[in-house]
């Protein structure tokens, strides 16, 4: 079974108010243009609790025989995909150690990229046994230096949140000039990380830059 980690539904309502007003003012202001709109329409879909790979771990040649999960640092945000009329239409991000506060609302293309990779992973679950016969979490993992997403999928030991055994990788978003990073694919760490080899990070954000957010 795949899963994301449980979200605290008491800060339910606090959430979903700061959202409302945050979806208000972009409506009003033009930046989210869906004509007339109800925000009683609006609905919080999928949510993943955030982690990020560091561009030192990405090089790192020793990283190709560690575990993904052992490479990326929670980033203490929670991302929350918002669908309107059941399509993803935008995104919220959450602080997770501050009652789930709303620090971050974007309407991008990435949340239909999020939904995208759920639908797929929906509809091939059948096809790996191992899914059925233990729990597995799904995290969302971002590459700064290469504007990538990912979806982090650990086993978990029964009953617990402790992941054991190798993880899957699967790309929720990456460019296009990442050619070599494979699609619609349930990936290895050392599959994936290879994807990057030669592979030159975007610029300003370099070296042992930490984007685990705290606000």
């Amino acid at each position: 079974m795949l899963k994301s980690d449980d979200f605290p539904t008491e800060h339910l309502k606090t959430l979903t108010e700061q959202i409302n007003n945050w979806l208000g003012d972009m409506i009003r202001s033009n930046r989210l243009r869906l004509g007339h709109v109800n925000l009683d329409s609006f609905e919080l879909g999928e949510q993943f609790v955030m982690a990020c790979l560091n561009d030192r771990e990405l090089r790192d040649a020793n990283s190709l025989d560690r575990d993904l999960g052992e490479l990326v640092k929670l980033t203490g945000r929670r991302h929350h995909q918002l669908k309107y009329e059941k399509k993803a239409m935008a995104y919220a991000r959450s602080l997770v150690e501050k009652k789930e506060a709303l620090c971050q609302l974007f309407a991008t293309k990435l949340a239909l990229k999020v939904q995208a990779a759920i639908e797929w992973l929906d509809a091939h679950e059948n096809e790996f046994p191992e899914f059925a016969e233990a729990v597995w979490r799904v995290r969302l993992v971002t590459i700064p230096t290469f504007h990538t997403h990912a979806f982090l999928i650990q086993k978990l030991k029964d009953g617990s949140d402790v992941p054991t055994g190798e993880s899957y990788v699967f790309v929720v978003s990456a460019p296009d000039w990442m050619e070599k990073l494979p699609r619609e694919k349930l990936l290895r760490t050392r599959e994936f990380l290879l994807a990057f080899e030669s592979k030159t990070p975007l610029i300003g954000v370099l070296g042992t830059t930490d984007i685990s957010a705290t606000v």
